[in-house]
């Protein structure tokens, strides 16, 4: 998992325990934390399907797990299989034994490889960005929802514990537990919506861009040598239309490459 994320979700955790001055137990309430949280994923889940909601969990713990590939390191890689391609005789198999640290460059070579030509590549590269895009959005839309959820089952527990408590005042041993969903379900609610899926959301939304960067990118500089470009142009090529970044983070563009032979 992101480092960064860690530390931000789990400082705002502690930050939340602390602050019930070592009484942290007492807001501990497993029917408030069915309602809440069993009850936001089931809701978000009868409007998606199993695959969708698999498919959604799996690019959330790639976002926060994965890092993608710098623009540099993809660029080194796509060099290396222009020179293979331009000076090599033996160039389809050396390229098709070669390994690859990046899926999507070796599904593009592979494809390179098999003989395609450059409109069919081309095209092929570009619904892999769209079904890429198509992912994280689904993902986003995903989590956006169950953080719209949130809140709403909070107050659904909340009205419960009402109606529990009142329907009980005789009895005072009931008053309680009541108060407690009442209460608890609300908090819950709040923390679930802003502490982890909020920026859960955001997370993804920024990976996708990312992910989506590195992909167009890898999608011009595989045309470009398709066409027979020479690979040591690729870097100022590539990296001509991005705007000064720190060299420890992901590159930020102007506007995508774009390379139209």
């Amino acid at each position: 998992m992101d480092i960064g994320s860690l530390i931000g979700v789990c400082g705002a955790l502690l930050l939340i325990a602390l602050a019930t001055g070592g009484k942290f137990m007492q807001f501990i309430d497993l029917p408030a934390v069915a309602i809440v949280f069993g009850g936001t994923f089931l809701c978000v889940l009868a409007k998606s399907t199993l695959t969708e909601f698999r498919s959604a969990f799996a690019t959330a713990r790639r976002s926060l797990s994965a890092r993608p590939e710098t623009a540099e390191d993809l660029i080194a890689e796509l060099v290396e299989v222009g020179k293979i391609a331009r000076y090599d005789d033996r160039w389809m198999v050396v390229l098709e034994d070669r390994e690859f640290s990046n899926p999507f460059i070796a599904k593009a070579v592979r494809l390179w490889v098999d003989g395609l030509d450059y409109v069919v590549l081309k095209d092929a590269l570009a619904r892999e960005v769209i079904e890429e895009k198509m992912r994280f959005d689904q993902a986003r839309d995903f989590f956006s929802f169950a953080q719209e959820l949130a809140p709403g089952m909070g107050m659904i527990g909340t009205l419960l514990g009402l109606v529990l408590m009142m329907g009980n005042m005789s009895d005072p041993r009931s008053i309680g537990p009541g108060m407690a969903v009442a209460l608890l379900t609300t908090l819950y609610g709040a923390i679930l919506a802003n502490v982890i899926l909020s920026p859960l959301v955001q997370k993804i939304v920024s990976q996708g861009k990312k992910v989506r960067y590195n992909y167009e990118l890898v999608v011009a500089g595989m045309l470009f040598l398709h066409k027979g470009g020479d690979p040591r142009m690729l870097p100022d090529l590539l990296l001509g239309s991005m705007l000064p970044a720190s060299t420890e983070s992901q590159p930020v563009l102007a506007a995508p490459p774009q390379v139209e032979i």
